[in-house]
């Protein structure tokens, strides 16, 4: 009898549990994949040639006058360099004091390289396409302190014209949020000149533009796009957000590289400015937990686009090849 009472009690307590689920309702909750954007920054940054950086090294003397030429051709100048730079309490620093003075050069010509280097080709902060000929970061270090240029000093920086070098040109240079990233450009309103300089070794010219830089850092030399801009949207499926996955325009015949912005919960990313009448590729990059996707589109910038794309899975070479290849 008692053993009955126990099973007895045992039943009804799995039918009042088994009520309890049965009246629960469903719930969707979406938990989204590790944030991977990191691993993505990684991949992007493999795509640039070596030659885009050059770092130029001097040891404890003074630096004459003297002409920098980096490995993909841009020429920096350095003219009166005892009093040239500052540390970043404005105070001057003479190179000759400097145990060792680095003059680090990176140069970005090609669209793939702006997307690699997560530099976007728009103004800040109105975000306007711009056309660009070139960007150039020159950092200088004095030991492993960062110098500026001193008040009213520049540089000079020439930079080879890829194509045919384009009038109207002007300097642009970078604008940085918090983390040092590059979120648009701001015009100097200080033009870009023409110009040309024999090529070593040969009886040659290249031609190109010679920037006036009034700071170190990102320049970019570039002019703006007169098209009306209107807003342009990429809806991916749900597995992918701002935290794994990357959206960019890149323009078919223009220099122009713009990219789309979105947020932890959603899957749709946008661009507020794109210029009409645009033809564009399309690329995403994502990764969700060890596979990377790839999605491309050809289209052209329209008013209002919203676009829904769906990435396909590719392996890591794979999409390094295609990045080398924009």
């Amino acid at each position: 009898m008692h053993r009955l009472r126990k099973t007895y009690h045992l039943v009804l307590f799995l039918s009042t549990l088994s009520m309890v689920w049965g009246c629960r309702k469903d719930t969707h909750e979406f938990i989204p994949y590790t944030p991977t954007l990191e691993d993505l920054g990684l991949l992007l940054l493999q795509a640039p040639e070596a030659s885009t950086r050059t770092v130029f090294q001097f040891s404890g003397n003074a630096v004459s006058d003297t002409m920098l030429t980096s490995a993909s051709g841009v020429r920096v100048f350095l003219a009166d360099t005892e009093n040239l730079f500052a540390d970043d309490a404005g105070s001057p620093v003479p190179c000759s004091t400097c145990p060792t003075l680095k003059i680090d050069v990176t140069t970005v010509l090609r669209k793939g390289d702006f997307l690699a280097r997560k530099l976007p080709t728009a103004t800040y902060p109105d975000s306007r396409m711009l056309e660009s000929a070139g960007a150039v970061q020159v950092r200088v270090l004095c030991g492993n302190k960062v110098l500026q240029l001193l008040p009213n000093r520049y540089l000079k920086v020439q930079i080879p014209a890829v194509n045919t070098a384009q009038p109207d040109m002007s300097v642009f240079t970078g604008v940085l949020d918090a983390a040092e990233n590059v979120t648009g450009w701001t015009n100097t309103n200080e033009p870009a000149f023409l110009a040309q300089w024999p090529l070593p070794g040969t009886s040659d010219q290249q031609s190109g533009y010679e920037l006036i830089v009034p700071q170190t850092g990102w320049s970019n030399c570039a002019r703006s796009l007169p098209e009306t801009g209107s807003p342009f949207c990429v809806t991916l499926p749900g597995q992918f957000t701002a935290l794994n996955a990357r959206v960019f325009l890149v323009f078919q015949n223009t220099n122009a590289v713009a990219e789309l912005t979105g947020n932890e919960t959603s899957s749709e990313f946008c661009f507020p400015e794109a210029p009409l009448g645009y033809p564009v590729q399309v690329v995403v990059v994502g990764k969700t937990g060890g596979q990377y996707w790839l999605a491309k589109q050809f289209t052209e910038i329209g008013t209002n686009v919203q676009l829904p794309l769906q990435p396909a899975p590719l392996s890591e070479q794979d999409i390094l090849n295609y990045l080398k290849s924009l």
